[in-house]
């Protein structure tokens, strides 16, 4: 059975989530809960998907993204994705997700990003 490890950390300039295994069915609504608080709890601020060690992300975990992003939007909140694996980054570059979800090489970089709200 896939697993899904979400850590959370709290930076002075936003919050990430460091996102390791697999995005699927089994794991979406853990994905989408960790999603949601983070991105509740940081009005006008930051929030950093670190993708650096997700290995697989399907339909149901680009639905939450889809999600987050709207939400983040109503929050007025930079959602934003770091560091994810050439296969993840074609999945976001394939479904255009990365023209909504701004990615970055790095969380460094994400968290630097200028937020225009």
């Amino acid at each position: 059975m896939p697993d899904l490890t979400i850590s959370s950390t709290l930076h002075e300039s936003g919050h990430v989530l460091a996102v390791d295994g697999e995005i699927d069915m089994a794991t979406e609504a853990r994905f989408q809960e960790a999603a949601t608080d983070a991105i509740t709890t940081q009005p006008r601020g930051r929030v950093v998907l670190d993708f650096s060690d997700l290995r697989f992300i399907d339909s149901s975990g680009l639905r939450v993204l889809i999600r987050a992003h709207k939400a983040a939007k109503e929050q007025q909140v930079l959602l934003a994705i770091a560091a994810p694996p050439p296969r993840v980054a074609q999945i976001l570059r394939v479904t255009a997700l990365d023209t909504r979800i701004p990615v970055f090489d790095t969380v460094s970089e994400a968290l630097d990003a200028s937020h225009t709200g």
